[in-house]
Parts: C-alpha cells; sequence; structure tokens
C-alpha cells in the first residue's frame, strides 16, 4: 500500500510493549491511519475495561483493531485474556489484525493474521485490505 493509504480510517493498537506500540503508531500515522493507542489489561488486576462493561470504549472511536496476542494478562495468567479481547472486537463488528505466533484461520473482511513484529508494509498492507473492506460496505465502518 502507498502512503495514505489509511483513508482517514482509525485504529486501535493493543500493544503491550511501549517501543512496540509507538512504532506501530508512527507507521500507521505515517501511511494516513488516525491511530489511537492501548496497552491492554495492565496491573493490578489485568482485567481490561472492556471486560468489564462488556464493550471497550476505545473500540467505540475506530474502524480497525490490531491486536497483539502477547499481552500482560497472558504472561502473568490472570485478568482479561487476548483470546476474550479479540472476540470482544470481532463481535463489536470492528475488522482485526491479529499479532502472534499461533496460526489460525482467517476471516474475508474480518480477521488478518500476521507474525509478530510484523514489518511497516505487513502491517499496512494488512490494514489498508481491511478497511478496503470497510469502503466496500463491509461491517464496522463508523465514518471517515
Amino acid at each position: 500500500m502507498a502512503e495514505g493509504a489509511g483513508g482517514q480510517h482509525a485504529v486501535l493498537v493493543v500493544e503491550a510493549d511501549e517501543p512496540e506500540r509507538e512504532r506501530f503508531g508512527a507507521w500507521l500515522e505515517g501511511s494516513g491511519f488516525r491511530v489511537l493507542l492501548c496497552p491492554g489489561p495492565t496491573e493490578p488486576d489485568y482485567t481490561c475495561i472492556g471486560a468489564r462493561g462488556g464493550s471497550c470504549p476505545l473500540v467505540a472511536e475506530v474502524d480497525l483493531v490490531v491486536l497483539d496476542m502477547s499481552l500482560d494478562s497472558e504472561a502473568v495468567m490472570v485478568g482479561t485474556a487476548a483470546e476474550e479481547l479479540l472476540g470482544l472486537y470481532l463481535m463489536s463488528g470492528r475488522p482485526v489484525v491479529v499479532l502472534g505466533s499461533h496460526p489460525g484461520e482467517e476471516v474475508r473482511g474480518q480477521l488478518r493474521r500476521l507474525r509478530r513484529h510484523p514489518s511497516r508494509e505487513e502491517l499496512v498492507d494488512a490494514l489498508g485490505a481491511l478497511a478496503d473492506g470497510l469502503l466496500e460496505g463491509g461491517a464496522g465502518a463508523v465514518g471517515p
């Protein structure tokens, strides 16, 4: 995808590693996406606000989500699991790019899987493909 590929779509980046979260945010902003950053579930109980209330207030503001499945809650094995967050985002109608080492199926227009630590091009292309689906009338569009 070329620079400006985001077409002003908003993306929620859920990434526990702060330098990686900031890097992804910069890449996506440089490609025309509006970006919200989230560390995912954190101390003291590693429970996400979305899991407590049934919906994430941040996801209401975005068109797309990037979710790294290696969250702090996964490392300590308490709180909100990454799979629970994935379900929450998909149930909200937002297409998701999942970053992780576990293979799984993709769902056209809804779910793309990439390895952890993707290149800029891989991440932007995956989001661009999902954003193209939104433009074609796919689920999850919340506006420009």
